[in-house]
């Protein structure tokens, strides 16, 4: 990146949080209406849909999934290219992910490991979005997620615990084992190029993200590890433990939830 590209980044830092730590009403006025409209896939941003009868619908307004980048509509890519750069915000991240993969793969076909992280990957990004979330990333048997103030509401925290749960229940409910984290904290969200910058996509950084996914990887089958500003954040009750994350040196206190 070029310092002139890394100035034009920095000089959008506050339209950033206002987006994401604050909200654009017009962005959020999109994502309730669109949000009532069938039906996936979503565009990541605003939830306008991209099939059935809300995606023809879209399509007569002139909204459609972008050229460059299907999981934006066009409308949300010119945004992302017109508007790069980032903001540190609060937010509730969440991390998803498969247990016990590298024996599945060894003892099943590869048609039937698609097929289970296929429904995998659907079961979660349904529970993601129908709370709000912002799905950040697929990697391999895992979905990274968050729900940043400005963009899924005050409740934000609730939320990402809710979709957690829900993950958690619908994959044991599919024969799936996952083990997910959800954590808040300050984390850095911002447009990153991808495809050798072809297009742009959003993503997020620092240590909140690091937690999260330690928290993921301590978490069993079936469970929801969340950690102590979570708890406090979503009302949860009950007896926390301490716990040491890989990488870390302090422990941190968790909650264990079930679906």
């Amino acid at each position: 990146m070029t310092d002139e590209e890394l100035s034009r980044d920095r000089g959008n830092e506050e339209l950033w949080r206002q987006v994401f730590a604050v909200g654009a009403a017009d962005l959020l006025d999109q994502r309730l209406y669109h949000g009532g409209l069938p039906s996936p896939p979503r565009c990541r941003m605003c939830k306008a849909p991209f099939a059935g009868v809300g995606g023809r619908i879209m399509r007569l307004k002139g909204k459609r999934p972008a050229k460059r980048n299907p999981h934006y509509c066009n409308a949300c890519d010119t945004f992302l290219e017109n508007n790069p750069g980032g903001a540190e915000v609060p937010m509730s991240l969440l991390y998803a992910d498969i247990r016990k993969s590298t024996e599945f793969v060894r003892e099943h076909p590869p048609a039937e490991v698609l097929r289970r992280i296929n429904i995998f990957l659907d079961l979660a990004t349904d529970a993601i979005t129908d709370s709000d979330g912002f799905v950040l990333a697929f990697y391999g048997d895992c979905v990274v997620a968050n729900w940043p103030p400005g963009f899924s509401g005050v409740d934000y925290v609730a939320k990402a615990v809710k979709a957690g749960r829900k993950i958690a229940g619908a994959s044991a409910k599919a024969g799936i084992p996952v083990g997910i984290g959800v954590h808040s904290g300050d984390a850095y969200m911002c447009s990153v190029l991808a495809a050798k910058g072809s297009f742009r996509d959003v993503s997020v950084f620092g240590e909140a993200v690091n937690v999260v996914a330690r928290l993921s990887d301590a978490a069993a089958a079936g469970e929801v590890l969340v950690s102590m500003d979570v708890a406090a954040s979503a009302g949860i009750k009950g007896t926390h433990e301490m716990l040491t994350l890989k990488g870390f040196d302090d422990p941190i206190a968790v909650h264990r939830l079930q679906s």
